[in-house]
């Protein structure tokens, strides 16, 4: 696994970029020597680049960036894999298949996202909300009561909020404070009761039913957020792109930036993540929320292992079994 070691020599510490693998049984080892002054940001770059051709030249491809803690050479391998696959079963199909298959995938993501939440609106059910989702717009337009509650407005905010999330994608947009202000203005579109906290970072103090932890107080979120941004910034060549991901999910729930819709939020913006890097959109099932709740008092407590882990093993089981039999 690549990592940034130090080493003694003659009295005095210096620093190196190593991976060590397997060649028929025999352990092999490389590294780039970076001298006494622990390495950049951008020296640890190009020394990954340099250490990755050096071990290709033995056949052998170093799949884990230098600041990851967490992803193993043997799960990049298998995440390289799942990845690999998404995009064979995509080229796969004809535009219309394809564009049905993100439609189910979408609507999934809508349905449990939600669902995790407290809604109890199901996967038909969203998918008839989605589909007819300009003309509950057009009703809404015109005054006419439409009966449409809380559970099928927040269907339809977050199949907005994927359709703008998409235009940030085409661009590859960078994360910023604006992208996530404007998203989470889209989230809380028509809620009841929260018109005055859509969009903006709480400005009240917030608290999770059961839970021990202690948010930041409302102060100190819009700094936390800059400095969550910016950790994405700095890091984000240097980080495995789905240890990056979960890391920054737990990050911000820990932070707890917003009024309502931190949850989905989070899980929108591991999802932009993950795709900018060209890893699969992936679900967190419902069925799996108490163990993902787990990894996220975990995360909390700056432990962030568990859901990246956690992470890891859904997007290998989520992406192998879309392929299709032979």
């Amino acid at each position: 696994m690549c990592r940034l070691i130090k080493r003694k020599v003659k009295g005095g510490e210096y620093f190196y970029l190593e991976e060590s693998f397997k060649i028929k049984n025999k352990w092999v080892k490389e590294s780039v020597y970076f001298g006494a002054q622990k390495p950049s940001n951008e020296e640890l770059l190009k020394a990954f680049s340099e250490l990755n051709k050096k071990c290709l030249k033995k056949g052998h491809e170093v799949l884990v960036l230098p600041l990851t803690e967490f992803v193993t050479q043997a799960q990049a391998a298998k995440l390289k894999t799942a990845k690999e696959n998404k995009k064979h079963l995509l080229n796969s199909m004809t535009p219309q298949q394809k564009e049905d298959f993100i439609k189910r995938e979408r609507i999934t993501f809508i349905t449990e996202s939600n669902a995790i939440e407290g809604s109890t609106l199901t996967y038909s059910a969203t998918e008839r909300i989605v589909d007819q989702e300009e003309h509950f717009k057009r009703l809404k337009r015109t005054e006419i009561i439409t009966g449409t509650n809380r559970e099928e407005q927040e269907a339809i905010n977050l199949n907005d909020c994927l359709t703008q999330y998409d235009h940030y994608l085409k661009k590859r947009a960078a994360i910023t404070n604006e992208m996530i202000l404007h998203l989470h203005y889209i989230l809380l579109n028509k809620i009841s009761d929260y018109e005055k906290y859509q969009g903006i970072y709480r400005p009240v103090q917030v608290y999770i039913t059961g839970s021990m932890h202690e948010f930041p107080i409302p102060q100190e979120v819009p700094g936390l957020m800059k400095q969550l941004i910016d950790w994405y910034t700095k890091n984000h060549n240097l980080i495995h792109p789905v240890e990056l991901s979960a890391k920054f999910h737990t990050k911000f729930t820990t932070i707890h930036p917003f009024a309502d819709g931190n949850g989905r939020m989070a899980r929108l913006l591991m999802n932009y993540i993950l795709q900018t890097e060209e890893y699969p959109f992936t679900n967190i099932p419902l069925k799996k929320r108490s163990s993902y709740m787990k990894t996220q008092a975990e995360g909390n407590e700056q432990n962030h292992k568990p859901f990246t882990n956690f992470l890891t093993k859904e997007i290998i089981q989520q992406h192998t079994k879309d392929l299709p039999k032979h």
